[in-house]
């Protein structure tokens, strides 16, 4: 394929030979149109009896409507023929056995390459990294011992990627090794203070350094490798968010439940700040606004069409990350919050779940709708396996008829409104009770924390 995007082809047609540079990216019935008006007067009604003009390689083989010449593989100067479809086409003659055999064994499977080579290298190395984690965590208490281990492994892993990255420039690679660094640092700084017994301590200290070591494995990375921005920015936003969560924890007086309800509606309330907080952070060029007259005729330069994508790219990148974080933040803060039989943490669970679905809307790109609807999912699943399996004498007479009528319910959804967009009144419909949803988890967190009992112990 031609880097300038244009591929020069002959084009034999049955009144004449064309020499042409076609769009690699254009399908071929995009294309075809154009050759018969150029092929002939009166050339395209002439195929009608033959079924339609197809384009053909020498070998025979023709090239489908749908898809483009580059994905083809055309080349440049590559020779193509314009035939009717029910032209019967001759399979080549050979004279090398041997060839032919060659030629069929060939198609049977894909030949090894420098790229299998590459992947096997990659591949390889990853396992081993995988089987020292194992080994380290295998030699179990003082975990202070393994954590140090699995810290500088980390550091290494890290410092090995940026390497990679900015001095041989093989940033694919940098990038593996990276985001193999992160588990080592999440992991390490989890165990750096988990103590001497036979099983590790979880609690508020092993998450503040997890999320601390986590964070900073993902900032040094972001900033280092260039490739899988998004997959360090999730690791950033994680780190930050279990840095946070590990902090609030501190307070003798909070659970588990407790800094879950905190952690899970600020981040929810906070959420729709990542999309401009991303593009801030991407750099990405806005439109300036005319303010004055001068502003209206002044005609300053645009910038460079390859810095607007490359900051279009890393903004991109910085909100699917972002909305990753959030994502894996408040799926644990639902389940923790199923932990808690009260009835506040239930409906806090059931608030957030429909938030989540509510706030997937405004996000049209698939892998970031995605993240809340997976967290929504969550979140639904917690309330089934938890409150409400425990809540009923027979789980099972109350959650089957539930999860039918959902199921129901998605099924005419889906069908619905794949082919009908949903009414202006129905999206307005959605935004009010998302703008109610939000204002209800501060009263919510409130109730489950318990504020509530201490104020009306005030009043005595």
């Amino acid at each position: 394929m031609n880097i300038t995007g244009l591929v020069r082809v002959t084009v034999v047609a049955p009144q004449r030979r064309l020499d042409l540079a076609l769009p690699e990216q254009a399908a071929i019935a995009e294309v075809l149109p154009g050759l018969l008006t150029k092929s002939g007067e009166h050339l395209a009604d002439q195929g009608a009896p033959g079924g339609g003009w197809v384009l053909r390689r020498s070998d025979g083989m023709e090239l489908n409507l749908g898809r483009t010449l580059g994905s083809h593989r055309i080349r440049d100067g590559e020779i193509l023929h314009l035939v009717s479809r029910g032209l019967d086409w001759p399979e080549l003659e050979y004279d090398d056995l041997v060839d032919a055999v060659a030629s069929g064994a060939g198609k049977l499977g894909v030949p090894w390459t420098a790229r299998h080579t590459r992947i096997a290298g990659l591949t390889g190395a990853a396992l081993a990294l995988l089987v020292v984690m194992a080994v380290v965590l295998r030699r179990g208490a003082p975990w202070a011992d393994a954590a140090s281990w699995l810290l500088l492994t980390s550091a290494l892993l890290v410092a090995a990627g940026v390497a990679l990255a900015r001095v041989v420039g093989d940033s694919g690679a940098g990038a593996l090794l990276g985001g193999l660094g992160l588990p080592f640092a999440a992991i390490g700084g989890g165990l750096l203070f988990a103590g001497t017994s036979t099983w590790p301590a979880i609690g508020a200290p092993q998450i503040l350094s997890a999320g601390t070591a986590l964070m900073l494995a993902g900032v040094a990375c972001y900033l280092g490798i260039v490739d899988s921005g998004s997959l360090f920015a999730a690791a950033t936003s994680t780190g930050l968010l279990g840095l946070i969560a590990g902090w609030i924890g501190t307070a003798e007086s909070l659970d588990g439940p407790d800094v879950a309800a905190i952690l899970g509606a600020a981040t929810f309330a906070f959420s729709p700040l990542l999309g401009p907080l991303a593009l801030r952070l991407g750099r990405l060029p806005m439109p300036i606004l005319p303010r004055t007259t001068a502003d209206l005729v002044r005609d300053d330069p645009q910038p460079p069409r390859r810095h607007v994508y490359g900051a279009v790219v890393r903004a991109d990148g910085l909100l699917t990350g972002m909305l990753t974080g959030v994502a894996i933040a408040v799926s644990v803060c639902l389940v923790l919050l199923t932990t808690d039989r009260s009835t506040p943490a239930t409906v806090l669970t059931g608030l957030l779940t429909l938030g989540c679905l509510l706030r997937a809307r405004i996000y049209p790109v698939v892998k970031h709708r995605l993240m809340l609807l997976i967290t929504a999912l969550t979140g639904i699943a917690c309330l089934v396996l938890g409150p409400l399996s425990a809540s009923a004498a027979d789980p099972v007479s109350l959650i089957v008829p539930l999860m039918v009528m959902l199921a129901a319910i998605t099924i005419f959804c889906g069908l619905r409104y794949s082919t009908k967009l949903p009414s202006p009144y129905l999206s307005r419909y959605a935004e009010i009770l998302e703008v109610l949803v939000t204002l209800a988890l501060i009263p919510l967190a409130c109730s489950v924390l318990g504020l509530y009992a201490v104020v009306r112990g005030w009043g005595g």
